[in-house]
């Protein structure tokens, strides 16, 4: 069965999944906070599939979309945390409630949604978790306080839930996209090479999802890239870095 959960479902790469995943004979409950576009997108998808509306800043709610959930299914088979925020963000222009926001939607929003999710996966001994990170959290960038450091959060998650969850049979995956037009990084006033349609990442998502692999990235040339500066010496990266942005 492909009973799955996507949390961040109404706007963006989430819609677009949604859409895709439904097409591929998923069975959906769609999360996200804004209830109108979240039923219209149920609507759009079909009487199988579950709105369930969330905020994942509040415990609260994801505990009645989970009982929901469990009311209608008697749990998932697959979770896909895709619920993100984004505020171009630099430290010489530090905005706390703009850091925090990100940190607590994309990486504890996370583990709130695990936190209900994996003992009912232990219980079953299977499952899937897909968790949708970025290349931005490969290694510091200019601009990028909060967000940086929640991508960071989630591919280490990542590397934490496979340690500790393959032995009951759940496997994790972890995709990291480049940059994506979406509402929020219309925000940003930089170039942003390769950047994709939420229709062409939702696609590249959906295959990673089929390959099983635990951590996929894209675009690939992109992507692959930024991944490989991990690598570098601290000297020569921020070398790289201080001839695209003036460091003091």
């Amino acid at each position: 069965m492909n009973r799955t959960w996507l949390v961040g479902a109404s706007e963006g790469i989430g819609r677009s999944l949604a859409i895709g995943l439904a097409s591929k004979g998923y069975k959906l409950a769609l999360s996200a906070r804004q209830t109108d576009r979240l039923s219209n997108l149920e609507s759009q998808l079909g009487p199988e599939h579950l709105a369930v509306p969330a905020d994942v800043r509040d415990q609260t709610t994801l505990q009645q979309a989970w009982q929901k959930i469990i009311d209608e299914w008697s749990g998932v088979d697959v979770i896909i945390y895709n619920a993100g925020y984004y505020r171009p963000a630099a430290a010489d222009n530090f905005n706390l409630e703009d850091a925090e926001a990100m940190i607590d939607v994309n990486l504890t929003g996370a583990l709130r949604v695990l936190s209900l999710a994996i003992p009912a996966m232990i219980k079953q001994k299977r499952g899937k978790i897909v968790l949708i990170g970025s290349i931005a959290g490969y290694r510091g960038l200019p601009s990028a306080i909060g967000y940086g450091a929640s991508k960071a959060g989630i591919i280490h998650l990542a590397e934490n839930l496979r340690c500790d969850l393959s032995p009951y049979g759940i496997h994790i995956q972890l995709i990291n996209p480049g940059f994506v037009k979406t509402r929020l990084t219309d925000l940003n006033t930089f170039s942003m090479p390769f950047l994709m349609s939420p229709e062409d990442a939702a696609e590249s998502i959906m295959r990673s999802m089929e390959k099983n692999k635990f951590e996929s990235r894209f675009p690939w040339l992109f992507a692959n890239a930024v991944k490989l500066m991990r690598y570098l010496p601290s000297s020569i990266y921020f070398a790289l870095i201080k001839r695209q942005k003036k460091l003091p």
